[in-house]
């Protein structure tokens, strides 16, 4: 599921490693799924936001395990490689195939050097396609303060990629 590889992706990487991604996926999801059916009406349940609402819900969970570790981490993230490069498609040539890999390899390495909240709202704006509004619910931050933030943001991605260790992704 495409959506479960991004909460496994750069945005949740504070938490250390694939397996804990994957379980606060897990718990997001089934305290979700309890809110739905114990807490909320369904006239709640209609009118929720459910894309940031869940974020939100996995984000928190992912600081309450990254606190729960007090700073001891299993294993990096970036060793968690499971060959996927994304969604199928036609067999291309080699030399094609590895050059993407390499210019996902070098955005990767880009987004790591972030500081973790310009991070996280480059993956929520441009990875996950959300609006600011939906960001704003997920993160807590007012949407004018948020466009300012997503833009430098990115002009930090953009000079990270500068960098000559890191050949541009972009």
């Amino acid at each position: 599921m495409e959506a479960g590889k991004h909460l496994i992706d750069p945005l949740f990487h504070p938490i250390g490693n694939a397996f804990d991604a994957q379980e606060v996926v897990q718990d997001a999801l089934l305290r979700a799924h309890d809110a739905l059916t114990r807490q909320y009406d369904a006239a709640r349940a209609r009118d929720l936001a459910l894309k940031p609402w869940l974020f939100r819900i996995a984000r928190n969970l992912c600081f309450n395990k990254r606190r729960g570790k007090s700073g001891r981490l299993n294993e990096p993230l970036a060793s968690f490689d499971d060959g996927r490069i994304g969604p199928l498609v036609p067999a291309a040539s080699v030399s094609a195939n590895v050059e993407k890999q390499q210019e996902r390899e070098a955005l990767e390495r880009a987004i790591e050097q972030l500081p973790s909240e310009s991070r996280e709202l480059i993956v929520l704006r441009f990875m996950e396609d959300m609006s600011y509004a939906d960001i704003s619910r997920t993160t807590g931050l007012n949407e004018a303060s948020l466009r300012g933030r997503v833009f430098r943001s990115l002009k930090l991605l953009r000079e990270a990629l500068s960098q000559p260790e890191v050949t541009h992704a972009m």
